[in-house]
């Protein structure tokens, strides 16, 4: 014998419930179960008269997000039960299945409760995932193994020098120093804009302060900072 599980969604009014159900001719939503393909719905009601007179027009789903309209395609009753059976299943967004007189009158059915008419569900109940989308694969990325460089490098020499030897590292068949090669050139050529960024550094940082400053504009500049006017100053003439 297989069995399947299905979510119960019950009236959250349980006076207004508890006066329905000793009613002889009131009906109302006790409670509503979400079948495994989240395609029938069974709505169970607290007495079993009424529910043979309701049709697909009387039986609507409101809500959703990104899937919307969800049709209602049959509608049958057996007792307390009452079987929806729709064309699609709903996303992970809240849903209301809500009882209704005609396609043209939104009120609920005659000897049905107003409050106990509708009843708000969830077609992923039975899900055990709680959002709607799909679940990522962390795979971390491949550690791959740090070059040792060596980051006291500043000038032409030592960039020259590095790169040499990680060229050695990454290509041992080229053993070639001669400065008219190609790739020497190019690592030369490198090795000086090296040396120029890293002087250009070096000059920043020292002319942002007052007391390493060595170019008179920079002291102007600092001076003007403390509402100090210093002079230009003149070449020596005789």
């Amino acid at each position: 014998m297989t069995t399947t599980t299905a979510a119960q969604y019950r009236c959250g009014v349980e006076g207004r419930r508890a006066a329905v159900e000793t009613s002889a001719t009131v009906n109302g939503i006790d409670f509503l179960e979400v079948s495994p393909d989240q395609k029938t719905l069974a709505v169970t009601f607290l007495h079993d008269f009424g529910l043979a007179a309701l049709t697909v027009a009387n039986v609507v789903i409101e809500g959703g997000v990104r899937i919307t309209p969800v049709r209602v395609l049959t509608v049958a009753s057996a007792g307390h039960l009452l079987t929806v059976t729709v064309d699609r299943a709903g996303d992970y967004s809240s849903y209301t299945l809500r009882l209704r007189r005609s396609d043209a009158d939104d009120s609920p059915p005659a000897d049905f409760d107003p409050q106990l008419s509708s009843v708000e569900f969830s077609f992923k109940a039975s899900c055990l995932d709680d959002f709607d989308c799909r679940s990522d694969v962390e795979c971390p990325p491949a550690v791959l193994p740090e070059p040792e460089l060596d980051y006291l490098a500043k000038d032409y020499a030592s960039f020259r020098r590095l790169m040499l030897d990680r060229l050695a590292l990454l290509v041992p068949s080229w053993r070639e120093r001669n400065p008219a090669d190609a790739h020497v050139a190019l690592v030369e050529l490198l090795a000086y804009v090296g040396d120029h960024l890293s002087y250009f550094q070096d000059s920043v940082a020292t002319e942002a302060y007052l007391g390493t400053a060595r170019r008179r504009m920079s002291l102007r500049r600092h001076a003007r900072l403390l509402d100090y006017d210093a002079h230009a100053g003149c070449n020596a003439r005789s």
